[in-house]
């Protein structure tokens, strides 16, 4: 038990995905998307920013298959040599693929969200038209992905047969924990594309705007585009992360979140659910940020600008160590490097503090009684990204690999000092399991 005990705390876990492959991908991105657009000044946001992505996922890909090998990991449950294709199994899972696609598109259809103002048929244009404009080759790919992994799967019995299943009216052959897996992947990519791909096109648009801008550059206007950048790299992999969970490149989804306050404290994160339950009813600034305040102390000025753009990076940062296997709500798979390697989780503590610099809500032009709502309001959605890096730990607490990479947190990260004075923001495996996050799937043993 000792030994046990002193491995799990002494050894660091290897990450899933390479730091430094991710980051120069994510340069490639960018240097793709400078370079079309010289060369081809009329060339569409939307198109471009795809362009860009499909560059950016060409060597990730080469570089997992011949270097990392990873269709050979335990964890994609393939086989090493292909088997006999079960055509009546095939087609019971295409059907159950593109019943879920057929149910997603009469969702988007009928989602008020998608259409309810100029601005959000504008916003999410850009993803409906690519939507468009990919469908024949989507369906296409799909088919011969599907074709091919049916027979490498160890386990072919996954969720689209069983979604295959209810909806062929082969009802006493579905499972339902299966099914309700299925059925909450597919909502969290249906989610998150949409809007992901939306935010990458407008920052593409953005970035391109700025940077032909003529004049002097001034700190703030440098300020600002770095900001846009970093917030880009972010999404960069958020969009290849939602789209691309194949389980060929071991970046399918293993797991989805559990638990409703998992869900609710995330969803509370993003529109339309920010107005209606999270964050959006949280107003925490008013018209000056820390720009207006610090304005006449030069020296002051730039070096506080300079922490919020080292905090954006740092956020930047940790979702190129995650790479293409960026999701909410989900596990595909332990994540060490970077950011990681000091703190469990680096991306909501730099954007979380970002915004406390950003706006300073302590301060305000209405009052001292605006300025304490205000400060109020922040802390409330502190607390609301406190409770998913807890609803988190508990869901990833099921996988041995993270309670190991946890521990070593404990002993070796960058805030062990607090965490060992104030042993109730140690990680603890007991209490995460009292929550009783049982990861779904798992209950088919």
């Amino acid at each position: 038990m000792n030994i046990q005990k002193s491995k799990t705390i002494d050894s660091l876990p290897r990450s899933c995905s390479d730091l430094r492959i991710n980051f120069l991908c994510v340069v490639l991105f960018f240097a793709a998307m400078f370079f079309l657009h010289g060369f081809f000044p009329r060339l569409g946001t939307t198109v471009l920013a795809v362009v860009c992505l499909f560059i950016t996922v060409i060597p990730l890909w080469f570089y997992d298959f011949i270097y990392l090998r990873v269709h050979k990991r335990m964890l994609t449950g393939l086989l090493e040599l292909p088997g006999k294709l079960d055509q009546k199994r095939l087609v019971t899972k295409l059907i159950g693929l593109y019943g879920t696609f057929l149910i997603i598109l009469i969702l988007y259809y009928f989602n008020p969200v998608y259409r309810q103002s100029v601005h959000a048929i504008e916003f999410y244009g850009a993803f409906f038209n690519f939507l468009n404009f990919s469908a024949s080759f989507i369906i296409v790919a799909s088919f011969i992905y599907f074709w091919q992994m049916d027979r490498m799967q160890k386990d072919p019995h996954d969720g689209y047969w069983h979604m295959g299943c209810l909806l062929t009216g082969r009802l006493k052959e579905v499972n339902a924990v299966v099914l309700k897996e299925h059925a909450r992947v597919w909502f969290i990519k249906g989610f998150f594309i949409p809007f992901m791909f939306a935010v990458l096109v407008s920052y593409v648009d953005e970035m391109l705007l700025l940077d032909s801008k003529n004049g002097s550059i001034s700190f703030f206007s440098f300020f600002n585009y770095t900001l846009t950048v970093f917030y880009a790299t972010d999404v960069i992999y958020g969009v290849l992360g939602y789209i691309l969970t194949l389980r060929l490149t071991d970046t399918h989804i293993q797991s989805t979140e559990p638990t409703i306050l998992g869900w609710l404290a995330c969803l509370a994160c993003y529109h339309p659910f920010s107005s209606i339950f999270g964050i959006g009813l949280f107003p925490y600034e008013d018209d000056f940020q820390w720009q207006h305040w610090f304005a006449f102390d030069h020296f002051f000025y730039y070096w506080y600008g300079i922490m919020i753009v080292i905090l954006t990076l740092i956020l930047a940062l940790s979702t190129v160590a995650i790479g293409y296997r960026m999701s909410n709500l989900t596990y595909r798979g332990i994540i060490t490097s970077g950011p990681y390697r000091f703190t469990k989780h680096p991306a909501y503590l730099s954007k979380v503090a970002s915004w406390w610099l950003i706006s300073l809500p302590f301060y305000s032009i209405e009052g001292p009684w605006m300025a304490f709502v205000h400060t109020l309001n922040l802390i409330v959605i502190s607390f609301i990204y406190y409770i998913r890096a807890r609803t988190e730990e508990n869901h990833l607490s099921n996988y041995p690999e993270y309670v190991q990479y946890a521990n070593w947190i404990n002993e070796h990260g960058i805030f062990s000092f607090i965490t060992k004075r104030f042993p109730v923001l140690q990680y603890s495996e007991e209490k995460c399991k009292q929550w009783k996050s049982v990861v779904w799937f798992k209950k088919l043993g």
